[in-house]
């Protein structure tokens, strides 16, 4: 598929985070300072939290993807800075649920060992082969969120869902507001113009997700 016509559609399909004042202060401040050491992550989770997102929205020769736009700085600083306590508390363990998961999987003893390959994998089969689990997986995460996942395979994937559905919320979030994508590639109207209500997305702007 033309990657161009799937980042078109990406607001069609996909949740972002509810852009709160905040929030759309910390997109404008991202695009500058690329400078910066991470506030909620460590070293070696960056590494394989950038990597992920440069999966979910790689670059090719006409759009800049999540690493060239530097997507994983908007990441770390969102949770630091607009996460509560317990949701920080919440995504560090499923975090760590998802790691150990990937290790296991891949028969490694080290995050620094997991490769691109490990992470499409986890990506393909929690976003593609058991897509028909996301419901089961979300009740058995809201249900069980302080018990101990020890063995449990069902709360393993839940965890490990939870925390790969949050990065990809963030990692689109992140792009559809950086400023380059918004005045390049998504539809952009820098003056509001006229309003109107139901009308076919295809016909008013060529299929394309309007910028934040």
């Amino acid at each position: 598929m033309n990657r161009r016509k799937a980042l078109k559609n990406l607001g069609l399909s996909l949740g972002t985070i509810t852009l709160s004042p905040a929030v759309l202060s910390l997109l404008q401040s991202c695009k500058n300072d690329l400078d910066w050491n991470p506030s909620f992550f460590n070293t070696n989770q960056i590494s394989v939290i950038s990597e992920l997102t440069d999966i979910i929205i790689p670059s090719d020769n006409n759009i800049p993807g999540s690493k060239e736009l530097n997507l994983i700085k908007f990441i770390d600083l969102y949770i630091y800075n607009i996460s509560n306590n317990n949701d920080q508390v919440l995504l560090k363990k499923s975090l760590d649920t998802f790691l150990n998961d990937c290790l296991e999987k891949s028969d490694k003893n080290n995050y620094e060992k997991l490769n691109r390959n490990d992470l499409e994998s986890s990506i393909e089969y929690f976003f593609k082969t058991k897509k028909d689990s996301h419901n089961k997986w979300r009740q058995a995460y809201n249900k069980n969120k302080n018990e101990s996942i020890e063995k449990n395979i069902l709360l393993i994937e839940a965890f490990s869902y939870n925390f790969l559905n949050t990065i990809r919320q963030l990692t689109i979030t992140a792009f559809k507001g950086n400023e380059y994508i918004g005045e390049n590639v998504l539809a952009y109207v820098p003056i509001p113009g006229q309003q109107k209500g139901c009308v076919d997305l295809q016909e008013t702007t060529g299929g394309r997700a309007w910028s934040l």
